[in-house]
């Protein structure tokens, strides 16, 4: 009698594991992608993917207007008026763009790639935000800088310090938050999924399953159906991740 094979891919690490059902011990998630879960995985290409939008957001609420080119950083005393600007917009926006700037960084610096051309403001020693720019301007600038991870992220997931890449980006820190809770504050349009973005559904057989990424109302991404509602089990079908290496 043969053996049951044993699944030797080490866990997450971030400590991802399968929610349990009563009685059950814990089981943690395999690192499917370098050292990170698809859950994890997932999580961080749609933050990057959402930048872009939400850059633009964030820098349309600077000014009531929120279409015009901003040509300088508006600073006030206390004996004068305020800045004309929401600040907390502005600021939100600069730690977003300084962060992924420094991401980039150690991760150029660690793949030893070119990294991409980047406008931005320095401060003493470091990138403190993004130059300037329209809400149109923001999210090319944004586009550039995301499509750049996006395109390593395979790469990024197999870095020792992915785990402090996921938690930066996805849900940031006290002063520097991120992408989804940014989300929840300013906004960001959900990217409708492409006919090429879509698989072939194992149930009803049309090519309407994609990937519903994390929101409000699931933590986890899902992979389902839209036409028959077919839902995969992450952990039994083994194939429905594989359904999007390459998407």
């Amino acid at each position: 009698m043969s053996e049951e094979a044993i699944d030797t891919t080490p866990p997450c690490v971030r400590g991802c594991a399968w929610p349990l059902m009563e009685g059950e011990e814990s089981r943690p998630k395999p690192a499917t992608h370098g050292l990170i879960c698809d859950a994890c995985f997932y999580r961080m290409q749609h933050a990057l993917r959402a930048i872009p939008d939400l850059m633009a957001n964030m820098r349309a609420a600077v000014t009531p207007a929120g279409n015009f080119e901003l040509t300088e950083r508006v600073q006030s005393s206390g004996d004068g008026p305020p800045a004309p600007l929401r600040v907390s917009a502005l600021d939100s926006s600069d730690a977003l763009f300084a962060k992924l700037a420094t991401i980039i960084d150690e991760v150029a610096e660690k793949l030893n790639v070119p990294k991409p051309s980047m406008s931005v403001w320095m401060g003493a020693s470091e990138v403190q935000g993004a130059r300037p720019a329209s809400a149109f301007a923001a999210r090319g600038q944004a586009e550039a800088v995301t499509g750049w991870l996006s395109n390593r992220l395979e790469a990024i997931a197999a870095l020792p310090f992915v785990a402090a890449i996921h938690d930066d980006i996805t849900m940031g820190h006290i002063d520097s938050p991120g992408v989804y809770k940014l989300t929840g504050q300013y906004g960001s349009e959900e990217r409708k999924p492409r006919p090429s973005d879509k698989r072939d559904c194992p149930l009803c057989g049309k090519r309407e399953v994609f990937v519903a990424h994390p929101s409000i109302f699931n933590d986890e991404p899902m992979i389902l159906c839209g036409l028959c509602g077919w839902l995969a089990d992450l952990e039994k079908y083994k194939g429905a991740a594989e359904m999007f290496r390459s998407a």
